[in-house]
């Protein structure tokens, strides 16, 4: 029976370096960030209205990715990831997003704890070690207002991946 795991958090928690490695590690099959390759063909500032696009590309890649058949699908992000940034951004949230939220499901996730040193990239805009700790928090306040279970996974370097390992272990 196959798994889906998503792995979620704040920029440059990890989540693109772990979704590869532990779908390396379980056989499984990786779902990178569609927002990355969304973001680097636009042409001009993205808004509002780019984040329900963004999640119906990061959706379709998910479905695919859920059709393949592969034992584990981990998702380097999901609908939630959308939903605090359009708080976090705009203030509001596209009812696509909140739906998205609400509907789709996992069967493990993942909390990136931003422990990692920032990784500056040409996409990410919270480099305050503050702020990212503040959307750490709403990532785990979201899950705990919604009653879905979730693991933080810390530390550096082959340790967060092992915290991570277990975690799927325990938790399929």
């Amino acid at each position: 029976m196959q798994k889906t795991i998503l792995i979620t958090g704040p920029e440059s928690a990890g989540k693109s370096e772990l979704t590869g490695q532990l779908a390396q590690h379980f056989g499984g099959v990786a779902v990178m960030e569609y927002a990355r390759t969304y973001l680097g063909r636009l042409r001009r500032p993205y808004g509002p209205a780019d984040l329900p696009r963004i999640w119906r590309g990061q959706r379709a890649w998910e479905d695919a990715a859920r059709r393949s058949g592969a034992p584990y699908v981990f998702c380097d992000t999901g609908p939630e990831v959308l939903y605090i940034w359009s708080l976090h951004k705009y203030g509001r949230v596209a009812p696509s997003i909140a739906k998205a939220l609400d509907s789709r499901s996992y069967d493990l996730r993942l909390i990136g704890y931003p422990d990692l040193p920032w990784a500056p990239d040409p996409l990410r805009e919270a480099p305050d070690a503050g702020a990212r700790l503040a959307l750490f928090d709403a990532y785990c306040q979201l899950h705990t207002q919604r009653a879905l279970p979730y693991t933080v996974v810390g530390g550096l370097g082959d340790a967060r991946l092992a915290c991570a390992i277990a975690a799927v272990e325990q938790g399929i």
